[in-house]
């Protein structure tokens, strides 16, 4: 009851309209990071606790609730994955397209449904991908998920079994990753 209760009432809201206002600072997710484990925390009756992030990473999975920051990575893999298929009237913008080959390095890891930007971000003026405004954009973010995804879950036609194998995936590396790098997403 309390877990529909949150996910209908509170979560919705987070969720609506993510791939266009998704906090994209650090701070700003763990602020609804935040929020949702305090809402993990009433569903389990344990308001009381202190989850560590590792514990709070169980707890989410016990629930079977995405951290938000990971929802938000798969809501905008959903959304590019439907672009990318041609299952919306939205196509890519003209600086981005599928990779065509001819790389002139000895091993390339891009392939046919990679998507490769013809806007390369300034080093210079911004030295960390974070601070640089075209990181930020749905389409410019969204690629380099994508990108990163393996080719066999790139080549699902079928949004539903994209969205299950995506959201295994999802779960997948955050419960393999390690502790320390735990600490920065959800402490």
């Amino acid at each position: 009851m309390q877990k529909a209760l949150y996910l209908s009432l509170v979560r919705s809201q987070f969720e609506n309209c993510s791939i266009v206002w998704r906090p994209t600072s650090s701070s700003l997710t763990k602020k609804l990071e935040s929020l949702q484990k305090r809402a993990i925390k009433w569903i389990l009756s344990e308001e009381g606790h202190s989850y560590s992030p590792e514990v709070y990473v169980q707890k989410c999975k016990f629930l079977d609730i995405l951290p938000l920051s990971l929802k938000f990575d798969l809501n905008d893999l959903l959304f590019f994955h439907k672009v990318v298929n041609d299952l919306v009237p939205i196509s890519l913008p003209s600086y981005l397209s599928f990779y065509q080959g001819g790389s002139r390095l000895r091993s390339c890891h891009l392939d046919k449904l990679s998507v490769v930007s013809s806007l390369i971000p300034i080093s210079s003026q911004f030295s960390d991908r974070s601070n640089n405004p075209l990181s930020k954009s749905f389409f410019y973010r969204t690629h380099l998920l994508w990108n990163n995804l393996s080719l066999e879950l790139r080549k699902i036609l079928s949004p539903s079994l994209f969205k299950l194998e995506i959201t295994k995936h999802l779960w997948n590396t955050l419960l393999t990753k390690d502790s320390s790098s735990s600490d920065d997403d959800f402490g």
